[in-house]
C-alpha cells in the first residue's frame, strides 16, 4: 500500500530494519524517563550523564546512551518578593514593584494607591473602619495618576498662599494631599448603609471627575472628608485644623460660584457643593446641650440649620433644566411618597394635639398660619413606619422650611421649637451617619431643657416623644 509524502507515515520514513525498530522504541523510553525538558520548570529534570544528541541517517535527534545516570535539579529561577506593598497589590494577589508614590499596578488600573495616602492610610483605614474590602478611586476615562495630581497641586495652589495646607499635612504636595482627600471621600460614600443610597450613588459615581476640574465641588469634597477624618480622629488637632481650614475655603469659593449667572452648565456643580456644604455644617462641634444655639443670642450658632435652605433656593432656580441634571432621578426618589407636597387647608391628617397647639383650623392655610406647613411636612413622617420611612424622606424636612418659620426658630418661639423637636427625634430613630446622631441628639436635648423651663404645661406635656427619642431626662 503506496502512501503520499505528504502523509504522517510516508515510505521514507518507515522503519526498514530491526536497528532502526530498536533505535525508536529507545528514544519514546528516553521521553517517558524525561531526558527531555520538562514544559515544568519546578519539576527535576534527569539526564544521561555524558550523554550528547546526534542526528541519525533520518534526520533524526536522538541521545547518545551512556550506562551512567545521575539526576539533575533545575533551579527555579531568582525573583524578588514584594515585602512592603501596596494593600490594593495584595487584595488583588498581584506582586506589587512598591513604586512611590503610586505602583505601576495601581496606576494602570486607575486605582488609589496606599502610597499615595498620608501616612501609609492602611493602618487608618482599619482603625476608621471605612470599608472591609475597599473602593476604588473612579478615575476620569484615561486620566492617569499624575495627571490627576498635577491637576488638583494646580488648583489647590491657585489661591492657597494665606491657607498654608500643606503644612498641615503629611503628603508631600497639595495635589497628592487632594487626591489622599478625594480618596477618603470615595470610601465614605461607599459604605454600604441603607441609608441615602441614590445619593451616595451619585457622589461615588459622578461627581469625583467633576471635582477635577471645579474648584467649588473640590473644595467641597475635601471639606466633607477632612470633617469626617476629624471626627474618626478627635485625638488628632492636626485634623481639626485641615478641616476648619477647607470648610471656610469651601464655603467662601461657593459664596464666590453664587454671584456668577447659574445655569444648565453649572447647576450640578452648584447642587452637589450645596449638598456638601450643609451636610458639614450639620456636622456637630460642640459636646454638650448648652453649647446649643437655643441658650445663645449668637445668631451665627444657627447656621447649622439657616443654611440648610439653599438647597431649596436652588432648586426653584434651576428647576427647567433639572431633568438635564445628574440629581434628576434620585431627588424624584426621595420626594416619591402620597404626602410629599401636601399643601391641603384645614387640619385633616394633621395631629390633633399639635394642630390644636398651633391654632390651625379647618381654614388655615400656609399663608396665615406658618405652622401650618412643617406640620403638614412632619405629621405624615410621624405616621409612616420606621422601616419605610427612608433617611432622604426625613432630612427633606429642614431644607423645604420656609424663611417665617426659621425666623421664628431664632426668636424660639416655644410651637416653634417643640415642632423642631420632633423631627430632631425622628433623626434620632431614623438616621445613623456620622454627621446627624450627635448634632440631633444635641439639639433636642437642648430644646427639652429649654422648654421645660419655660413652663407651658400643654407643651411639657407633648415632650415625651423628644425627650424618649434623644435621652433626656426630665429634672421635674
Amino acid at each position: 500500500m503506496m502512501v503520499s509524502n505528504g502523509s504522517l507515515w510516508s515510505v521514507e520514513s518507515q522503519p526498514t530494519s530491526l536497528t532502526q525498530v530498536e533505535t525508536m522504541e529507545s528514544g519514546n523510553n528516553d521521553w517517558r524517563n524525561s531526558n527531555y525538558l520538562s514544559a515544568f520548570r519546578v519539576r527535576p529534570r534527569y539526564q544521561l550523564a555524558g550523554s550528547s544528541l546526534h542526528i541519525d541517517g533520518a534526520n533524526r535527534l536522538l541521545p547518545a546512551v551512556s550506562n551512567s545516570t545521575r539526576p539533575v535539579y533545575r533551579a527555579r529561577r531568582a525573583h524578588r518578593k514584594s515585602r512592603t506593598g501596596c494593600l490594593s497589590c495584595k487584595r488583588r494577589k498581584v506582586k506589587c514593584d512598591e513604586a512611590k508614590p503610586q505602583c505601576r499596578r495601581c496606576r494602570m488600573h486607575g486605582s488609589v494607591c496606599d502610597f499615595a495616602l498620608p501616612g501609609n492610610e492602611a493602618h487608618k483605614r482599619i482603625t476608621m473602619a471605612l470599608s472591609t474590602c475597599g473602593t476604588s478611586l473612579v478615575c476620569n476615562g484615561s486620566l492617569a495618576f499624575g495627571a490627576m495630581t498635577a491637576s488638583l497641586d494646580h488648583i489647590l495652589w491657585s489661591d492657597i498662599s494665606s491657607e498654608r495646607l500643606h503644612s498641615c499635612g503629611p503628603c508631600d504636595s497639595l495635589g497628592s494631599f487632594g487626591l489622599a482627600m478625594l480618596a477618603h471621600f470615595s470610601q465614605m460614600v461607599s459604605v454600604h448603609s441603607p441609608a441615602f443610597t441614590p445619593i451616595k450613588k451619585v457622589m461615588r459615581e459622578r461627581t469625583i471627575p467633576v471635582a477635577l476640574g471645579e474648584p467649588c465641588l473640590l473644595y467641597s469634597i475635601m471639606a466633607v472628608a477632612s470633617t469626617h477624618w476629624a471626627c474618626a480622629l478627635p485625638s488628632d488637632p492636626t485634623h481639626t485644623l485641615i478641616a476648619t481650614r477647607l470648610r471656610h475655603k469651601a464655603t467662601r469659593v461657593y459664596r464666590q460660584q453664587l454671584q456668577l449667572p447659574i445655569d444648565r452648565n453649572n447647576m450640578d456643580t452648584l447642587i452637589t457643593s450645596c449638598m456638601l456644604i450643609a451636610m458639614f455644617s450639620f456636622s456637630a462641634e460642640t459636646t454638650t446641650p448648652l453649647d446649643s444655639w437655643v441658650f445663645s443670642d449668637d445668631p451665627a450658632n444657627m447656621n447649622w440649620l439657616s443654611v440648610q435652605g439653599g438647597l431649596r433656593c436652588l432648586l426653584e432656580i434651576t428647576k427647567p433644566w433639572m431633568e438635564e441634571s445628574i440629581w434628576n432621578e434620585p431627588f424624584q426618589e426621595t420626594s416619591n411618597y402620597e404626602y410629599a407636597d401636601d399643601h391641603r387647608m384645614g387640619r385633616e391628617d394633621l395631629d390633633p394635639d399639635l394642630a390644636d397647639l398651633c391654632d390651625i383650623t379647618e381654614t388655615t392655610t400656609e399663608e396665615t398660619n406658618p405652622f401650618h406647613w412643617p406640620l403638614r411636612m412632619l405629621c405624615p413622617l410621624l405616621r409612616i413606619p420606621r422601616h419605610k420611612c427612608g433617611a432622604s424622606r426625613i432630612t427633606n424636612f429642614m431644607g423645604r422650611l420656609l424663611p417665617d418659620f426659621v425666623h421664628l426658630l431664632a426668636a424660639k418661639e416655644p410651637r416653634a421649637l417643640l415642632i423642631l423637636s420632633y423631627w430632631l427625634a425622628l433623626m434620632c430613630i431614623s438616621v445613623d451617619e456620622w454627621w446627624v446622631g450627635p448634632r440631633v441628639t444635641l439639639e433636642c436635648q437642648a430644646i427639652c431643657m429649654y422648654l421645660e423651663a419655660c413652663g407651658d404645661r400643654r407643651i411639657v406635656e407633648l415632650l415625651e416623644f423628644p425627650a424618649r427619642a434623644c435621652g433626656y431626662k426630665s429634672t421635674r
